[in-house]
């Protein structure tokens, strides 16, 4: 995944982006913010990723979020599947995808 919203802090091992219990840390303290500011913004860039057709890989999970689903009905979704992975230090890059796809499948996959 690219660089995170503006103002975001790296993460201190040099990862593209932070582990699931950093991800998540950082969505409660969004949450306790009142869903506002760097943290709730993070929140939803690294939990809610875009599968965009001009951004998403050309390998692995893809996901169809339907018109109607919003970024706060899927967030308690995603990060309830977050709570339940195993390895809380594994890049949230590496997690998210799966369970995006599995969230929310696509009809046809063979669409771009």
């Amino acid at each position: 995944m690219a660089a995170g919203p503006p103002g975001a802090a790296a993460p201190a091992d040099g990862a593209s982006g932070p582990t699931v219990a950093e991800l998540l840390a950082v969505c409660e303290r969004g949450r306790a913010a009142g869903d506002v500011g760097v943290d709730a913004a993070m929140c939803e860039w690294y939990a809610v990723p875009c599968d965009c057709a001009g951004k998403a890989p050309d390998t692995g999970p893809r996901w169809c979020m339907p018109e109607a689903e919003t970024i706060d009905l899927a967030l308690p979704k995603v990060l309830s599947a977050l709570r339940a992975v195993p390895h809380q230090q594994t890049a949230a890059a590496e997690v998210v995808p799966s369970v995006m796809a599995r969230l929310y499948p696509c009809a046809d996959r063979g669409r771009p």
